[in-house]
């Protein structure tokens, strides 16, 4: 029974992050029409699907993102949660977006990626999309919603291990009254394609700067308090079932290329389904399959929210 899904939409990008090549490759996934993620949805597999996070790549490139969406949604009755991942390049847009499905769900989240203070954001993600974070903040703010949820997002490499780069995020997310959520950054090629590139993995020195930083901040979220744990060297979900963790990806959530290619999540290279067929199977585990390095929020979260559902 697959609860959340995440959906690349696209694999184009208009930035250049260091610790992401996905920008660079050359052979793109083909994208879906919206009639092919129409007949993807429709199929019962993703019936009680409650979250979807839409990204890419950067999901506004897509011209056609709101039909592509739209032909998700109407085939989602219990879609509770909907995520926009998004580097900000296109604020209208990605207003737009959550005027358009706020009534849809129950709560709408939009993550902006952001690194630090400008020039530190701009040598991370290789363009300067500084100032259109915060105008996508605003902007969103403006709109005066019920049920909207900011939470910026930054990943952790060499430049922005430090606390001057993260307490500015910290500080923005306060300003703005947004939520601020991080991950280390780290290494596949289901996803970030970047299996080849070097120099943005911080060391231990950063691990353990990174648990100090948490530790003295009284940091407390639901997956910073197990990416915590995992930095420590404790027993987590981010494990594999041969240590007795249970890792439920692919068989409460899935991730989905834009050509419909299905895998377990974002580090698993096993194919579990496609456009065509949908899944294979009904239930698939990770831990038993991989060896599963874990993980980010897109993970995390569904199993701390669906677990119940493991059977």
């Amino acid at each position: 029974m697959i609860k959340s899904a995440n959906q690349l939409v696209t694999e184009r990008c208009n930035s250049r992050c260091q610790m992401c090549s996905i920008w660079e490759i050359k052979d793109k996934s083909p994208e879906m029409s919206p009639d092919e993620f129409d007949k993807l949805y429709s199929k019962s597999e993703f019936r009680n699907l409650e979250d979807l996070c839409i990204s890419g790549g950067e999901p506004t490139i897509r011209k056609d993102l709101f039909d592509v969406t739209d032909n998700i949604i109407k085939h989602l009755p219990d879609l509770r949660m909907l995520f926009l991942s998004t580097n900000c390049s296109n604020p209208e847009a990605a207003q737009e977006f959550m005027k358009r499905y706020s009534g849809k769900v129950k709560d709408i989240y939009i993550c902006p990626s952001i690194e630090g203070d400008r020039e530190t954001h701009k040598i991370i993600r290789g363009v300067d999309t500084y100032d259109k974070v915060l105008e996508t903040a605003e902007l969103v703010k403006r709109l005066d919603l019920d049920n909207y949820h900011i939470v910026f997002s930054t990943t952790i490499v060499p430049e922005n291990c430090n606390s001057k780069s993260l307490d500015h995020v910290r500080s923005l997310a306060e300003k703005y009254g947004c939520n601020f959520s991080f991950r280390l950054a780290s290494k596949n090629d289901s996803f970030y394609h970047n299996n080849r590139s070097e120099g943005f993995m911080i060391d231990r020195e950063g691990f353990e700067f990174v648990k100090n930083y948490m530790n003295d901040r009284n940091i407390s979220d639901p997956f910073l308090d197990i990416l915590f744990d995992y930095i420590q060297g404790k027993n987590t979900i981010m494990g594999s079932r041969k240590n007795g963790i249970t890792c439920l990806a692919g068989d409460i959530s899935v991730f989905i290329k834009p050509n419909g290619d299905m895998y377990p999540c974002i580090n698993s290279t096993r194919l579990i389904g496609n456009k065509e067929g949908g899944l294979f199977k009904e239930k698939y585990g990770l831990g038993d399959k991989e060896p599963c390095p874990c993980c980010t929020e897109c993970q995390i979260y569904p199993i701390l929210n669906f677990s119940q559902y493991s059977g």
